[in-house]
């Protein structure tokens, strides 16, 4: 084995050990929070195996397995189990392959499929995480239950009074916790996690936020000491729900910080309404709690997409107002515009004109010299019009090369000039065989009071046909 080899070995061992220390070390953070033996508030270790499936693939299988095991054997160890090691090691590795097995359907499932579907939106992604996790954990408590049936761990009736808080609390710590272990483990294996991240990530100057960003924490912690000391001095089921209200502070982050920083603040919130609940035992109220942390986890989710939507709003609404070839107004954006000038009109009784042409020659232009050439001569002719007209006319395309002028406050004879003005100054585009100009034909309209946009529209081509009759490259009015 070549030196290169084996210090890429060396690396790739470090890192999966790395991985199984991290596992174990989770877990007993997750026993030191239990306020019921054996049953934590949540279970952040459900988060580290989606996590890890989701980014490594199939490669978590085998360290989630061993760390699992581990588990197992150290659990039975805490017991001082009389039972013998072969059947200890069993039990432990029926309990870790019903887990292993349970996030490693949902990870890989995730993992194949959310590049393939139609879920390229982040709003899409975060929805269909959500169901992802729900079911790999609900998944992962009926294994583990059955797990626990078939060593001989528990009886029915205990598994029947056990599975919703099995689900609910690997349920709390996949939603809350599996993107923070996305970007840890990212950082450990140099995995991208562009398609994580909003599309449009604010990055302003970290010196300027951080005193905000610590303040907006420290909000978030004192109002959850505040819900669970008066829950556990009052005990009124009313007063868990108010623990909800750490969803506005949290927004504040999601709105305002960058993502790494919404995923941490939702990862420490969480830690600390666990370590809070376990020390004051409110534990009647468990699945309020539990519940509360996967809503504002998934509330927080959520927001970070509102900027993607808005950005992709925007988009949709310039491509409805912005012709992508040339640069101008569309039909329909003109043709509301024109709308609003005509409705105008009628209350001010201004003038209003309207022209039409269109490129004279334009399928020779494309016949001969291609359509790349045609393009060019649509776009540099709307842009010569552009530069040519004033800042209140609208300059629109109609479709293929026919174009439409909007010119408010100018009657039938300035409109003329103003055509014959932009007829003579249309560009010539250069080709491989020379120069070729670009002429075009004119048709204008004054627009009566009385008549549609649609009408002068149709007077106005009318008038654009008579000036190609009279052998084109010139103005017509009508």
């Amino acid at each position: 084995m070549t030196a290169p080899a084996i210090r890429q070995f060396s690396a790739s061992s470090f890192r999966y050990l790395a991985f199984i220390a991290l596992w174990v070390l989770v877990w007993w953070s997750a026993t030191l929070m239990e306020y019921q033996p054996f049953i934590s508030l949540w279970f952040p270790p459900a988060g580290l195996s989606l996590a890890a499936f989701i980014l490594m693939g199939t490669r978590a299988f085998l360290p989630i397995l061993m760390a699992s095991l581990i588990v197992g054997m150290w659990m039975y160890l805490q017991l001082d189990s009389a039972l013998p090691y072969i059947e200890q090691a069993y039990n432990s590795l029926m309990l870790a392959l019903s887990h292993t097995l349970a996030y490693g359907i949902g990870g890989l499932y995730f993992r194949q499929t959310v590049g393939k579907w139609d879920i390229q939106q982040l709003p899409q992604r975060i929805l269909y995480f959500l169901v992802v996790t729900m079911l790999t954990t609900l998944l992962a408590a009926w294994l583990g239950i059955g797990a626990f049936l078939f060593i001989d761990g528990m009886d029915w009736v205990q598994a029947s009074d056990s599975w919703i808080n099995w689900w609910v609390g690997d349920l709390a710590g996949a939603v809350v916790l599996t993107p923070f272990f996305i970007l840890i483990l990212s950082r450990l294996w140099n995995h991208d996690i562009s398609w994580l991240r909003p599309t449009n990530e604010r990055r302003a100057s970290d010196q300027r936020k951080r005193p905000m960003w610590s303040h907006k924490i420290t909000l978030m912690l004192v109002l959850v000491g505040l819900v669970i000391i008066a829950d556990h001095h009052y005990e009124h089921p009313a007063i868990a729900y108010f623990i909800l209200f750490i969803s506005i502070p949290q927004m504040w982050i999601v709105f305002t910080e960058r993502m790494e920083q919404t995923v941490f603040s939702l990862a420490l919130v969480s830690v600390v309404i666990a370590l809070w609940f376990g020390f004051y035992g409110v534990d009647e109220h468990a699945l309020t709690y539990q519940f509360a942390m996967c809503v504002v986890a998934a509330n927080a989710y959520f927001g970070l997409a509102v900027p993607s939507l808005l950005n992709q709003n925007r988009r949709l609404h310039h491509q409805t107002q912005i012709d992508a070839l040339t640069h101008v107004a569309t039909r329909a954006h003109f043709i509301e515009i024109a709308e609003a000038k005509l409705q105008g009109q009628r209350s001010n009784d201004f003038p209003l004109a309207l022209i039409v042409f269109d490129l004279d020659q334009f399928k020779n232009i494309n016949d001969t010299h291609g359509h790349l050439i045609g393009d060019q001569a649509l776009i540099m002719a709307a842009q010569s019009v552009r530069t040519h007209i004033r800042n209140c006319d609208l300059i629109a395309r109609f479709g293929g090369d026919e174009f439409l002028i909007l010119l408010p406050e100018q009657n039938l004879a300035q409109a003329t000039t103003t055509a014959e003005r932009l007829r003579h100054s249309l560009p010539a585009i250069p080709t491989p065989k020379g120069l070729v100009p670009i002429k075009a034909s004119f048709g204008i309209v004054e627009i009566q009071a009385h008549e549609s946009i649609n009408e002068a529209l149709q007077r106005a081509d009318q008038a654009l046909l008579e000036a190609k009759r009279k052998g084109r490259d010139q103005v017509v009015s009508s």
